[in-house]
């Protein structure tokens, strides 16, 4: 009897889904339906500027994407230890470059847009692609089926879910939901604890973003740094991320605001909002020249308040998954959200083609998902909170404490740098590969009788 088709579900045609999606089709051996579900009227990506890393530039490799955003990158991977970022001080009225990160691949710079077009050049026909279609809720039937309700009332059937859709993510609300409904009467401690989870929370950062026309800005200042690679801009509260894209036609220009204290309260209104440039240069008053021509040639810009979803117990429940932002969004200060939604996407889809995988036994799968990517996905959230706070001067690492300096000294910035070398290193360490590998053997033991896929917290996930 051949077996049942197995009809997997994206909602979310971001990077983070996109990739999923393309690595179910280049990997999958059998009868797998793959339905891709945007809310928008086509794929588009918020933001604008990326940093791929040896971690992440390996994924792009396998799914045979290298060629074409190489191409669109001004400094291609390359496999010898390479410069990437340049560290510098910029909240005086001199600034300074004061540290060169080197490290293997370097790393490429690439508009989101160019990313994203050439993911959707790869996508086969095979692959439904259904727009305009923003889920607002899901039910499971016993019999392991999940039908979906979109906003324009239609609905749609499948077997596995996988939430690929954000920070706002309607998947996670429902999956959290049910977990806390599922928990009440027995353990009202646990359902509290669930309910935490069902929205993000602030992280006391705005991000302004905008991009500068590089000619334009090489105009006004022609030695400028900031068209020709990426340079990151120490402050006291706030720092500043630029860095070319689009073969060095923009600089992706990021000011990061920081308010420690507020981390972790509610947001209330929307998380992006259009703002007066004014604004933007009110926050960086008393910063150096280079920032200063850099903001001469800014335009426009928007604030968006960084979210994150802190500590998040569970990134699958039964037949539902959540991917990227969904379930783990993190402050940008490690540029490797990006990164972090590939690798979910690379593992979940390894293991659903799996040839021991089934509609019958697809939640085992999504249960070694879980259980493998969460906690990289964890620890580098929280190296990319910490790094947020060693660039605005609002954390002091132990060895610096112990050495009895001042972090701004010459040697408590050089102790500074190593502490961020070292929380930057995961970016070019190892490879997703580890990570299905691992995942490949818990699968392989647990269909043999070797392991049994649960945790102490299984029961809240039923």
């Amino acid at each position: 009897m051949a077996a049942k088709t197995l009809r997997v579900a994206i909602c979310g045609g971001g990077i983070g889904g996109l990739t999923l999606a393309l690595v179910l089709q280049k990997f999958s051996k059998k009868d797998v339906q793959i339905d891709l579900y945007e809310a928008k009227d086509k794929f588009a990506e918020i933001g604008a500027g990326l940093t791929v890393w040896r971690r992440t530039w390996y994924i792009i490799q396998v799914l045979g994407l290298d060629k074409s955003l190489g191409e669109m990158a001004i400094h291609p991977p390359v496999e010898e230890p390479t410069p990437s970022f340049t560290f510098r001080r910029a909240d005086l009225p001199e600034g300074y470059d004061f540290h060169q990160i080197v490290s293997p691949y370097g790393t490429a710079t690439v508009h989101r847009a160019d990313m994203l077009k050439v993911m959707t050049d790869s996508l086969s026909n095979d692959i439904g692609t259904h727009f305009e279609k923003r889920l607002v809720s899901y039910v499971q039937e016993g019999s392991g089926i999940l039908t979906m309700t979109f906003a324009d009332g239609t609905t749609a059937e499948a077997d596995v879910l996988v939430g690929a859709d954000g920070l706002k993510s309607v998947t996670r609300e429902v999956l959290y939901e049910n977990l806390v409904n599922d928990a009440k009467g027995r353990d009202e401690s646990e359902a509290q604890h669930l309910q935490k989870f069902i929205q993000p929370t602030w992280t006391g950062m705005y991000a302004y973003r905008t991009l500068v026309d590089s000619e334009k800005l090489l105009k006004i200042a022609p030695d400028h740094q900031s068209p020709k690679r990426p340079i990151l801009h120490f402050g006291k509260c706030g720092h500043v991320v630029a860095y070319p894209i689009s073969k060095g036609r923009f600089v992706n220009f990021v000011s990061l605001v920081s308010n420690p204290e507020k981390e972790g309260s509610r947001w209330e209104g929307p998380l992006v909002k259009e703002v007066s440039v004014d604004e933007l240069k009110r926050h960086l008053e008393g910063w150096e020249p280079r920032i200063q021509q850099l903001l001469s040639c800014v335009e426009s810009c928007s604030r968006w308040t960084v979210c994150q979803n802190r500590d998040i117990p569970y990134f699958a429940s039964r037949n539902v998954a959540l991917l990227g932002d969904a379930a783990h969004a993190m402050t940008p200060n490690l540029g490797a959200g990006a990164g972090q939604a590939m690798e979910d996407a690379y593992v979940l889809g390894r293991l659903l083609v799996h040839d021991s995988v089934n509609v019958e036994n697809v939640r085992n799968a999504l249960d070694i998902y879980d259980i493998v990517r969460k906690p990289v996905a964890s620890k580098v959230a929280d190296l990319s909170r910490m790094c947020g706070n060693c660039y605005d001067f609002h954390y002091v690492p132990d060895s610096i404490s112990k050495a009895g300096i001042e972090v701004e000294s010459a040697e408590g910035m050089k102790l500074l740098c190593d502490f961020i070398y070292s929380a930057w290193s995961f970016n070019w360490t190892g490879t997703p590969e580890d990570e299905w590998v691992q995942a490949e053997k818990m699968l392989n033991s647990s269909a043999h009788g070797g392991v049994t896929v649960q945790t102490q917290e299984t029961p809240a996930r039923l």
